[in-house]
């Protein structure tokens, strides 16, 4: 078994946290539009501002996110909620560019200079996604080479950004396994053989392989047991203390929205229908959908 030496405190500061201020907004998003279809007069410009459907009843368009604006800030954690079809999976997704936008604008603070990069050329997008961004998908078969060694899905992160001293890399893979309690003494077994949990854990250590500031969360604790589902939240609650990782999570759960986020997005058919703090969206809901959720907790 491996032992680790180097630590997380040893290890050097990331370069994005001397590019970015705790005041500056990390992550812009603008008009962020993905709809499967050609559209047509009847949704590019609907009569009334409520959309009552994603699909446009007229040409059979699916709006999946429609016109979507936010931010996030370092080291902030934003809740995306809504119910299944809202959109909140496409959306991540394209920021991930696993999907790509059909229009709108993406700035990342700690790329200055390069515009939007839903426009970016294929490279740059790699780039991103490899040193910028984590993401932690809904099914860990997404997200992990399954028949790939825990340590080696790890690696093959740190490949993709170009580090390739053998001994560095398996280093800093049991470091990351063994800070979201994966035992190190299965760390060259593969995510196959591991409980929904441990998968689920295993992409979060892939995810932060490279120090990125922004992580993406899609459902992470979905079909997980209770004490599970606890254990994962609790860490990425330690991760976003220890690390200052700013975090947009995506949930059908209020309860996790609430444990986890600053502040919140409320989705509905593609479109953003509420946004604002965390406790005051759930304590005061103004929306008559986002009052349906909150009551539906209740």
């Amino acid at each position: 078994m491996i032992q680790v030496t180097e630590h997380a405190a040893e290890r050097a500061v990331p370069a994005w946290t001397a590019r970015i201020r705790a005041d500056e907004k990390l992550l812009e998003v603008r008009g962020l539009t993905k709809r499967y279809g050609p559209g047509c007069s009847s949704c590019h410009q609907p009569e009334t501002g409520e959309w009552h459907s994603s699909r446009c009843p007229r040409c059979g368009t699916i709006w999946a996110c429609r016109s979507l604006d936010f931010h996030l800030y370092p080291g902030e954690i934003l809740g995306v909620v809504g119910e299944s079809g809202s959109g909140k999976s496409t959306m991540v997704k394209c920021l991930y560019f696993d999907e790509e936008a059909t229009s709108g604008e993406m700035t990342l603070s700690v790329c200055p200079g390069d515009g939007n990069l839903l426009q970016a050329s294929s490279q740059r997008k790699r780039y991103v996604r490899n040193h910028l961004m984590g993401m932690v998908y809904q099914n860990p078969y997404l997200g992990l080479r399954m028949n790939f060694s825990s340590s080696g899905n790890v690696a093959e992160k740190l490949f993709a950004a170009s580090q390739f001293h053998v001994g560095r890399v398996r280093r800093r893979a049991a470091e990351l396994l063994e800070r979201v309690e994966i035992p190190l003494a299965r760390m060259d077994e593969p995510p196959a053989r591991f409980s929904g949990g441990m998968q689920q854990r295993v992409q979060i250590s892939r995810a932060l392989a490279n120090d990125p500031p922004i992580l993406l969360l899609d459902e992470v604790t979905t079909g997980l047991d209770l004490s599970v589902q606890a254990r994962v939240l609790d860490l990425i609650r330690s991760i976003r203390r220890e690390l200052g990782v700013a975090m947009i999570v995506v949930s059908h759960d209020l309860g996790v929205i609430r444990m986890l986020a600053d502040r919140t997005m409320v989705m509905r058919h593609g479109a953003i229908v509420e946004h604002g703090l965390t406790d005051q969206i759930l304590e005061d809901p103004q929306h008559p959908y986002t009052q349906l959720l909150v009551h539906s907790l209740l």
